[in-house]
Order: C-alpha cells, then structure tokens, then sequence
C-alpha cells in the first residue's frame, strides 16, 4: 500500500503591505533628515571658511594700517600748509598723501605688507592710502590731558585708509585717524 501521505497544510496569508508601507515611510524620513543634515553641515563649513577668509583679511588691513602709521611717524609726512596747489598732484603720487578733497578714485594706494598664512595660496595683498585733514591740536599724545592755551600745540592730522583683498576672498577696509606732533626743523 503505497499511502500518499497529503499534507494538508495552510498556504502561508499573504501579506497586506502595511508593514512595507511602514518601513518605506520611515526610509523617507530618515533619508530627509539625512539630507537636512549633511546641507547644515556644509553651510556651517562654508561660514567657517568665510570666517577665516574675513579674519585673514581683517589682519592684513590691521597689518597695513600699522605700516601707514609707521611710515608717518618717521617724517615722512607732507606739509600741506607749505604746499603750493601744483605740488599736490605730485605729492599725491609719490607719496600716497593725498588732501581732504582728493576722490577714492583719483588716490593713489600704496601698497601695504602682504600677509601670507602657513598656505601660499591664501596670499593677501594690502594698500593704504592716508589723507590730509588739516592741522589739529596734538594734547591727545599728551596723555590725554589738555594743555593750557600758552603749551597747546598743533601737528597735522590724518586719515589713514587701509584695504585688503584676494583674488577670490573676502575684502576688508579699515579707516583711522592720527595727530602727529612732527619735529619743525
């Protein structure tokens, strides 16, 4: 007696799909807060760049303002109570000293210290450019403390503008302004 053994088993119930629709909804979510992620992160990079950029340049503007101030403290500043009008043009050329009424435009920049970080490619070029503002009293290098009439002074002042930028990075520019009390001779 050969017995066919019939099993009589259930097929297994097919599956509603819930559970795949769960599991495809939670992957979407989870794929955009990935997403989410990943842009904060590279824009949180890219202020940080930036930030750096800004601090480089900011230096370098500070580096050519110190240089402008240095280069007046030695002398080498125009009186402009002697000039004659025909010696500005050429004062302002050769000197980047340029009167009060003298255009961004039509100054010439002197070129300042070159910053340049522990990476060659981050080289960052400065000029300054310093104006004439007119004789003022120079109490202020005193100490602060204002003379009397018979001791007050005057010395030329000025305003230092000092720029710095890349090729590509960011651009600062920083102003100043200085009395000096200069030697007369």
């Amino acid at each position: 007696m050969n017995a066919r053994l019939v099993s009589r088993r259930r097929a297994p119930a097919r599956q509603q799909g819930v559970s795949l629709l769960v599991v495809l909804i939670l992957m979407v979510v989870m794929s955009v807060l990935g997403i989410a992620v990943l842009r904060s992160s590279a824009m949180q990079e890219r202020m940080s760049a930036n930030m750096y950029d800004r601090s480089l340049a900011t230096q370098a503007a500070e580096a050519a303002l110190v240089e402008a101030r240095a280069w007046l403290g030695s002398g080498s500043g125009v009186d402009w109570s002697t000039q004659q009008p025909a010696d500005v043009a050429g004062a302002c050329a050769n000197f980047s000293v340029c009167p009060t009424y003298t255009s961004q435009a039509a100054a010439v920049w002197r070129a300042g210290p070159t910053l340049m970080a522990t990476n060659p490619g981050l080289r960052t070029t400065t000029q300054f450019w310093i104006e004439y503002l007119g004789q003022n009293q120079s109490h202020m290098s005193s100490g602060g403390v204002v003379p009397s009439s018979a001791t007050t002074s005057l010395g030329p002042m000025y305003r230092i503008t000092a720029r710095s930028q890349g090729q590509g990075r960011a651009s600062v520019t920083l102003q100043t302004d200085v009395i000096y009390r200069f030697p007369t001779l």
